[in-house]
């Protein structure tokens, strides 16, 4: 498969004019979970997947308590963790006490063998659009209408690549329908399938 990636529009410095500059960026509408990591982990050794699963689960526990005492963690292969801190308001001195500061965030630096697995990677335009088109509400039940009539069923990434919308702003759009009475969920509440509400969109 290749990584699926979008251009964007650089920002402009100050009162720079001149032709507009793009840089890529990668465009993903899915996550792997550790249940698929688990099941990919088993299908390649002598482990079983709940065993995985478990191990997983205690590596990020074990992580958790290194990188709570302020330990640089290294997993070969993969790269190394480490915790950022931040100032719970602004420090005026040096003897500021240890309550003025929380945790922020955790760093992470892929390691050489992990970055070498990369190398050579294919690249390829998104089929989606990383920014949804502005589309009318009107504008938006034309397109249905037209979809519906050479399709019956209309699943959230229908909708995304009819309207050239994003993840999040085709689900707000077809619960706003569901909630208008314009489709209706013949599916299950975790594989929704919607088909037109009897009077819209041609049916």
């Amino acid at each position: 498969m290749a990584v699926q990636f979008e251009f964007y529009k650089n920002p402009v410095q100050g009162e720079e004019e001149g032709e507009p500059n793009y840089h890529p960026r990668v465009v993903n509408f899915q996550h792997v979970t550790t249940r698929k990591l688990a099941a990919e982990i088993h299908s390649a050794t002598t482990f079983g997947k709940a065993e995985v699963e478990a191990m997983l689960m205690e590596l990020s526990r074990c992580m958790g308590n290194h990188l709570r005492e302020g330990q640089r963690v290294h997993l070969d292969g993969v790269g190394y963790f480490q915790i950022t801190l931040q100032a719970t308001e602004p420090i005026h001195s040096m003897s500021a006490h240890a309550d003025k500061v929380k945790f922020k965030s955790v760093n992470f630096l892929a390691d050489r063998d992990l970055k070498s697995e990369l190398v050579g990677m294919h690249a390829q335009r998104s089929k989606y659009k990383p920014h949804s088109a502005s589309l009318s509400k009107e504008e938006i039940d034309k397109k249905l209408t037209r979809y519906f009539s050479t399709h019956t069923v209309l699943t959230r990434s229908d909708m995304q690549a009819l309207c050239q919308f994003t993840h999040s702003m085709a689900a707000r759009h077809i619960r706003r329908l569901k909630e208008e009475g314009s489709l209706q969920n013949i599916g299950i509440r975790t594989q929704p399938i919607y088909v037109p509400s009897p009077g819209h969109y041609g049916k």
